[in-house]
Parts: C-alpha cells; structure tokens; sequence
C-alpha cells in the first residue's frame, strides 16, 4: 500500500463532490466531556493556536493524513452518505472536539447518529492536475485542528467507477488507522450498497485512550525508565536530537515554519525490492538472529557510517500504542517515540548490526513507554524529533493485497518543515515501498512527483552521486542497493 503526499499520484478526472459533516445548532448542542486530552493532541492545538495568534490565520499549518480508495463500479449516492455516515458513528474521535480555553482544554462530544453530510457539487474535471489541486486545496483548508470538522470527504464520479478520499488532522488519525479504514469503508459502502451487515467487529474509542494515557503519564515522576532512557540518548554523539545533515540542518529556526514564506518539504516515494527479493533479505535479518524491523534499521545504519564516518547511528522511531485489542482499528494518534542508536564505531558486519539492532530495539521500547512529551516536561526539554525512521509491515491488514495492488492509497499533506527528515519504510504483500519528505534538495520549479531514485539501475555506477542528487536521495538510493545486495547473496528459496 503506498503512502504518498497527495499531489504525487494523478487520480481520474470525473465530476467533485465534497461532503462535509456538520450537526444542527453547531457545538452549542454537544455534551460536556470530561475525558482528558493526550499530551500530543494537546501540543498539537497549542501549536495551531499560537500559529493563529502569530499570522492570524486558522489554517494553512497542514499536518493531515487521508485516503484515496479506487472503486470498479458507478457511485451510488445513498450508499456512500450510509457508509460515511456509519463510520462517524463507528469512530467517536470524529465526533469530539476539543477547545482551548482559559482554564485549559475543554472536550465536547456528540452522540452516534446526531452528525449528517452535506453534499457540495464543484464540478467535473476533465484533467487531472487542476482536479488535485482543488481537493488538496479542499483538504488543506478543511483540517486545520482547532475547528470542528477537522476532517472531510470528497468523491470523484465517473460512469462506471469512482474515487473516495478522505483526509483528516493528524490529532484524528495516524497511518496504521487509515491502513485499516480503507477495508472498513469499502466493508461499510458495500453493505450499505447490498443493504445487508457489515459485521465488523466492535472497536474502542481513542477519546477513551487519550484519556487513560494522559491519566497514567502525569502520575509518573523522573524515576520512571522512559526518563532515564531519553536524558541518555540525548547525550549521546552530538547531543540533542540527531539530525539528518541535510544542506538545511544548521539553518537556525527563530520561527516555526509558515507556509506563506517557507518552501514546501520535497517528497519521494518508490520500490526498494520486491516480494521475492524482500523475503530474501528478511531470511537474512532472521539468520543474523532478528527481526526485518531491526534489518531494516541496521541497513540504514550501515549505509549512514559508509557515507559519513560517524562513529554512532541515531535517529527517532514511531512506535504503536495500540496495547488492547479494542484499540487495534481504532481510529485515533496512538503514537509514541524511542530512541535508537546504534554503534558504529568498529564498522561491524550486517550480521553483528542486526545483533546490535535487535538489543537496542528492547532496550528503546522502554522510551516509548511514556508520551515523550511528558518526559520532556519531567527533564525541561524543548527539542523535537529532526531525523525519524518508521518501518510497518501491512502484509496483515485486511485488504492488504488489493490495497497495495492500487485499490487504496494512504496520502498526506505538504510539509514545511525546515529541518525534519522523515523516512517510512513499508513492508507490503508486493515488496517493500519507501515514502520521504525533507528539505528540498531538487530545483524549487520541479514538479513533485513519484521517483525511481531508489532503483539502483537508475543510476550511471554504484555510489556515483549525481550532481542533481542531494543526500538524502543518495542515501534512499544506497539503503535501496544495500537492501538488494543482502537479499541477493542469500540462498532463500533457492532450488539448487
């Protein structure tokens, strides 16, 4: 399944609909909810609102996540305003919203079956550029996070098929939830559609996750491990956060990033190796004594000391939340971060980086074990995450195959940050699928756009950087050949 910015993947031209949830009488008819808001929902509105107070503007800080999902078949209105209309119902994260007041936040909720769709035709559109533009537009404008809906919907009609997109402020969703929304909507329109049940299972409330975790991180002291954990990874190597050492790493930031002055991130999304070669090189990763997580991390570290030298590997990991069952499909932030850093000091192996990997993968869980903006607060740490390296493997996820043959796309917003590096990798039925954004490396006029630079074969010679290349498309580039070097010298699934 790809996981792109928007504007990378044309989708067919057809007639725009959008549809907006909205409730009668607006906010003032929602309950008081006096369940807790996370530490990163809450950073998240503080940021909006101080963007608000700072250029007097509500949105344009674009920070959403959303799907694109392919139909065979003609639209069917009713069904698709039941299927929409159930999953709000499904999920009450799409139905709650928090205020920041005076006093501090304040939760609003509405009950199941009270939030309608309204439908807004825009037009049809016989190309496909402006028609992206118009709904990345829509989705920008329509997500920032202080308002109610943070969120919305858009289909794209044609005779005999039809495109669903959705897109939602990060506080609402993460990736792993739109992994498994897409099966869920497509569940929901075609029971809608057949008019029979869904049988999906029965889901928790990320509201109620929120609150539990909130609960649980401010009872914690300094003594808890995640503290220790932290406060030594950021004095470790050079301190601080480790960044990627881009051309933009040293530029000073006076000012959170505005996308009115500040250029947008470049984006590069492509296929390291695929499923043959992928299992290839997890046999190897499995042989040296781990997991194809820690493969994965030790090839980049690998590649990082080749090109730099340096002595110690750093770099943040996401990690999932998701601990019970109920929280599984729940959509909602269910994310944390560790540490990782790894030595490279003697300029081990593969086999001993995977051995290294894996021990320091336990010993990082334990970072992840408490919101690190709590931690930040026990240890009065200002810092953010520069460098972060996510791996998920989607091979499980229902509807994993069709999605990653075309069915359904993940899609995200523009990024203006000036100095993160954000790399995903992604382990599908297909293969393995990268996705990055960084500073702009490219000539500013390009058009963003999918890219082949991972592909060894796209290069002159191996480890000749083009001119036009900047680091971290050669460094995507040799993690990619580094990749099919290892799954290449093993002997999986050889019938010799």
């Amino acid at each position: 399944m790809k996981f792109i910015q928007i504007l990378e993947e044309p989708i067919e031209p057809g007639g725009l609909v959008k549809w907006v949830p909205s409730v009668p009488g607006g906010l003032g008819g929602w309950l008081d909810d006096t369940r807790l808001t996370s530490h990163n929902h809450e950073q998240h509105l503080r940021d909006a609102f101080d963007y608000r107070v700072r250029t007097r503007k509500e949105g344009g800080r674009e920070s959403w996540l959303g799907l694109s999902i392919h139909f065979d078949e003609p639209l069917s209105i009713p069904a698709i305003r039941a299927a929409l209309s159930q999953w709000i119902d499904r999920h009450e994260v799409l139905r709650s919203h928090v205020i920041i007041k005076a006093d501090g936040l304040h939760r609003l909720s509405t009950p199941p079956g009270t939030v309608r769709l309204k439908m807004g035709r825009i037009g049809w559109y016989s190309e496909s550029g402006p028609l992206l533009e118009q709904i990345a537009g829509a989705f920008d404008r329509a997500t920032a996070p202080m308002q109610w809906p943070a969120y919305m919907f858009a289909t794209v009609g044609r005779e005999s098929s039809f495109t669903l997109l959705f897109a939602a402020d990060h506080s609402l969703v993460d990736g792993y939830s739109l992994i498994m929304a897409q099966h869920e909507l497509i569940t929901l329109y075609r029971a809608a559609r057949d008019r029979t049940d869904p049988a999906l299972p029965e889901v928790g409330s990320y509201v109620d996750f929120s609150a539990q975790e909130r609960r649980l991180a401010d009872q914690t002291g300094a003594d808890h491990p995640s503290v220790s954990t932290w406060t030594s990874f950021l004095k470790t190597g050079a301190g601080d956060m480790p960044a990627f050492q881009t051309p933009a790493a040293n530029t000073a930031v006076d000012e959170p990033p505005d996308p009115a002055v500040d250029v947008p991130q470049e984006s590069l999304s492509g296929v390291i190796v695929d499923d043959d070669s992928a299992n290839r090189f997890t046999a190897v990763c499995s042989e040296a004594g781990g997991t194809l997580t820690a493969g994965i991390l030790a090839a980049f570290a690998i590649v990082h000391h080749r090109r730099t030298g340096d002595r110690e590997f750093r770099c943040v990991l996401p990690r999932h939340t998701r601990n019970e069952q109920r929280w599984l499909t729940a959509l909602g932030w269910f994310v944390a971060v560790a540490p990782f850093c790894l030595d490279m000091s003697d300029s081990p192996t593969f086999d001993q980086a995977v051995s290294r990997a894996t021990e320091e993968l336990k010993r990082a869980r334990q970072g992840a074990s408490l919101p690190f903006l709590r931690v930040a607060d026990l240890i009065g740490y200002r810092g953010e995450p520069q460098f972060v390296i996510s791996f998920i493997d989607t091979r499980y996820a229902p509807g994993a195959a069709e999605a990653d043959s075309g069915r359904a796309t993940v899609i995200r917003s523009h990024s203006y940050a000036r100095n993160e590096v954000f790399i995903w990798i992604n382990r599908t039925p297909s293969g393995m699928r990268f996705s990055a954004r960084f500073p702009r490396e490219s000539h500013v006029g390009e058009v963003v756009g999918p890219t082949l630079i991972a592909d060894p074969e796209a290069r002159t010679a191996p480890g000749v950087i083009a001119r036009e290349e900047g680091p971290v498309h050669a460094y995507l580039h040799n993690f990619a050949e580094f990749v099919r070097s290892v799954g290449d010298a093993s002997t999986f699934g050889s019938t010799v």
